[in-house]
Formats: C-alpha cells, sequence, structure tokens
C-alpha cells in the first residue's frame, strides 16, 4: 500500500510537471518572485510605517496614503501590461522591472522627505512590480491546463513565504541598521527579480480549446473596427479607436462577467491592502501588542498562506463542488470566510486567538487568489486575462488611491480601527452577493458572458 502510494505521488508530480513543461516552471517561479517583489515593496513599508511617521513627524494617515499611493501605481500599470509584453517580450518586461525595482528602493535610502519617497517609488517600483506580477501570471495561465490551480498556488508560494521570512527580516534590519539602511537592503534583494527574468522566454504559439471560442468572442468587436478603419469614410478617430481597442482589447467592456469580477476583485482588493498597511498598526496600538507579537502574528499569516499555496490546487482538483461551478464556489466560500474575519477579530484581545484568525486569513487569501485567476481564465480565456488584468488594476488602483488612506484617518479621529475593520467587513460580504449575480447570470445566460 505504500508503495502504491508512493506511485500515486510521483505519477501526480510528473504529470503536473509536463503540464506546464520547464518554460511553465520557469514561468513560475518569476511569478513567486514577482509576488515577493509586490509583498515585500508595500508590507515592508507597513513595518516602516511607525518609524517613518516618527521620522518625517507625518500622520498616520499620510503615512498609510503613501503607501496607497505606491500600491495604486503598481495596481494601475497593469493596464501597460500585456502590450508592452507583445512589444517587447516578457524577458525584457521582466528584466527591466527587476532592475527598476531594486535600483528605486536604493534610491529611496537617500531621500529628505515623505514626497521623495513617494514619488521615486510610485514612478518606478509600483509600475514594475506590478507589471511583471501581470505578465507572469499570464504567462503561467498560457503555459498550464490541467494543473493551473497548483502552479498559481506554487507561483503565490513567494508571496507567502515574504511573510515569514522577509517581513520579520525587515523588522530586523530596521532595529540594526536604521529605515535607511534597510531601503538599501531590500533593494539590493528584490533587484533579484531581473535574474529571473532572464529565465523567461514566450512559448510558442498555440490556442487550448477551452479558450479559443471566449477569445474569439472578445476579438469580434475590435474586428468591426477594424472594418471601419479601413473603409473610405474612416476619419481620423475612427483610427485610434481602433488602434487602441486592439492594443487594450475595449471589446471586454461589454461583457456583464467583467465588470461583476472586476467589482469584486476591486473590493477584495482594496480590503486586503489595508490590512497589509495598517496590520502592524493596528495590533500595537488597539490589541496593545508589541512590535514582536505584531511580527508573530504577520508570521502566522504567512504559514497559513504556505499552507494554502500547498493544498489549495490539489484541494480543488480533487474536490469539484457542484461540477463546473468548482471554482466560483471555492472563490464564494473564501470571500465569506475573510469577511467574517473583518467582523470578528476586532473583538479577540488575547494573543493566540489572533494568531489562529491571522493563520485561518492567510489561508483563505491565498485561496482567494488562486480562485481569482481560475475564475477570470474562465470567464475571458488565458490569453485574455492579462488585459483583465491590466484593466483590473486601474479601476482598483484609481479606487485604492481616493480610499485606503480610510482606516487611518478613522484611527486618527476615534482612536481605534475597531470600526475601521467592522465596515470592512461589511464591505466585502458585497462580493459574495456579486458572485452570486455571476453564477445565476452563467446558468441563466451563458452566451451573455463569452
Amino acid at each position: 500500500m505504500e508503495c502504491s502510494l508512493l506511485q500515486s505521488v510521483s505519477s501526480w508530480f510528473v504529470k503536473t510537471f509536463k503540464d506546464g513543461g520547464l518554460l511553465g516552471w520557469f514561468a513560475v517561479l518569476c511569478l513567486s518572485a514577482s509576488w515577493i517583489a509586490w509583498i515585500e515593496l508595500i508590507k515592508g513599508l507597513a513595518v516602516m510605517l511607525p518609524t517613518l511617521q516618527e521620522q518625517f513627524d507625518a500622520s498616520t494617515w499620510l503615512v498609510g496614503w503613501m503607501i496607497a499611493i505606491i500600491d495604486a501605481s503598481s495596481s494601475i500599470s497593469g493596464l501597460f501590461a500585456s502590450p508592452l509584453r507583445e512589444k517587447l517580450g516578457v524577458r525584457v518586461v521582466v528584466m527591466v522591472s527587476g532592475l527598476l525595482v531594486g535600483g528605486s528602493m536604493i534610491a529611496s535610502a537617500f531621500a529628505t522627505s515623505l514626497s521623495q519617497i513617494t514619488v521615486l517609488l510610485s514612478l518606478a517600483a509600483g509600475p514594475a512590480a506590478g507589471c511583471s506580477l501581470v505578465v507572469s501570471k499570464e504567462l503561467v495561465g498560457r503555459c498550464f491546463s490541467e494543473s493551473r490551480a497548483t502552479a498559481f498556488g506554487v507561483g503565490t508560494l513567494g508571496g507567502s513565504l515574504t511573510f515569514v521570512t522577509c517581513v520579520p527580516l525587515t523588522q530586523f534590519f530596521l532595529d540594526i541598521y536604521g529605515w535607511r539602511g534597510t531601503m538599501l537592503l531590500l533593494g539590493g534583494i528584490l533587484s533579484h527579480l531581473a535574474v529571473c527574468g532572464a529565465l523567461m522566454k514566450e512559448p510558442a504559439k498555440e490556442t487550448r480549446s477551452n479558450d479559443q471560442y471566449q477569445t474569439v468572442a472578445l476579438n469580434d468587436d475590435t474586428g468591426d473596427g477594424e472594418a471601419t478603419s479601413n473603409s473610405r469614410c474612416c476619419s481620423c478617430f475612427n483610427s485610434v479607436h481602433s488602434f487602441i481597442s486592439q492594443t487594450f482589447k475595449l471589446g471586454l467592456f461589454s461583457l456583464p462577467s467583467f465588470w461583476l469580477i472586476t467589482f469584486m476583485y476591486n473590493i477584495w482588493m482594496m480590503m486586503n491592502t489595508s490590512w497589509f498597511i495598517y496590520y502592524v498598526a493596528y495590533t500595537t496600538v488597539s490589541k496593545g501588542f508589541s512590535l514582536v507579537d505584531a511580527s508573530n502574528c504577520v508570521v502566522s499569516y504567512g504559514i497559513g498562506r504556505i499552507l494554502s499555496s500547498i493544498t489549495v490546487g490539489p484541494l480543488v482538483k480533487n474536490f469539484k463542488v457542484l461540477k463546473s461551478l468548482s471554482n466560483s464556489a471555492w472563490l464564494g466560500l473564501a470571500l465569506f470566510v475573510l469577511s467574517l474575519y473583518y467582523l470578528i477579530d476586532p473583538w479577540l484581545m488575547s494573543f493566540w486567538p489572533i494568531l489562529v484568525a491571522a493563520f485561518i486569513y492567510g489561508y483563505f487569501t491565498v485561496m482567494v487568489h488562486i480562485q481569482f485567476d481560475l475564475v477570470i481564465i474562465e470567464s475571458f480565456g488565458a490569453d485574455q486575462m492579462g488585459f483583465f488584468m491590466g484593466w483590473n488594476g486601474l479601476f482598483t488602483g484609481v479606487t485604492g488611491l481616493f480610499t485606503l488612506y480610510f482606516p487611518g484617518l478613522i484611527f486618527d479621529h476615534f482612536g481605534s480601527y475597531t470600526l475601521a475593520l467592522i465596515l470592512m467587513g461589511g464591505v466585502q460580504l458585497l462580493t459574495v452577493v456579486a458572485l452570486l449575480v455571476l453564477v445565476w447570470l452563467r446558468r441563466r445566460r451563458p452566451a451573455s458572458l463569452l
């Protein structure tokens, strides 16, 4: 029996590796490095929030908004990721992104004001991290078919490991070298993204059967634009519209699923990024924890992410829920659990319950990441994934830019984050409602969503 189990595991590993091939697993490695760059950038600054606030004599909401601006630039830049990949190739995009992330972090170590740090990181590090993440996800989706959930899970593992290793390391650097030394060291570490980019390569052009119909449906709209632009009566406006429509896939806007998934993703990302930015301050101020205890909670969150990265892929594949609605069902479960976390956590005051809650939050956060990627591919096809992520990033970035300072503003006025988290939980429940509408539309009018 032990031999048969070993053979099953071995055959599963071989089948999973062959599904993506060496090129696909290089893409997974780059996706993992991109997650490290994005999370270390945002969460590292969040760990430094109290220090930067004291160093520059700034309000909590102002430093939090600075981090939100950098995160928004990362999301907005995703709009240009796929067009840049088509023009320059995935290898060039990721290598340049790695150099920009590391270089801007090093340059920020010499900044003399909060505004200088904001400008440097929001114009270079944020957009570079966003572009590398989008093109890496897109390449993973194109290289894998049967093992996509596992591939996205392993790719997310880099971000999960960041919370266990890099975040405590950032606190260690901060204690020993100060914030300037921390910026220098993090810049050197994040520059390794460029090395991962050197391994990337575009796959041979191939259209999978499950993506072909969706891609054609999206291109039909742009084809009308081409016909119009080639007609004798075409104007300069029509030519420009045709170019933009082809480059940025404006046909996505005509799909109800685009707006529903964008709405869900937008809200979830706002809540999740708020947690990133304010969690350390929240646990130290509202819970009375020391920085060490707060770091331990972040590590627990990271362990939950690691376990989820490893187990969600096989779990989803082997335990189908509601047959064709499997990915949507898992996504709904994860979004609902995260909503409960926001509503319950403010009332937990002991260390161990909070530690366990952080672990659960981490586990279901990664499940949401993976299931959103799979639902996006189901709805639009792997070839359109990067374009959807780009437009979605634009909406998410703009929304976050004007809302992510809000938890800090609530704290500055009320002296507590409790109200902010309760509001986050209530807003998060709207994603579950939107998902139910999406499932209902798929069952009632599937043709309108493809």
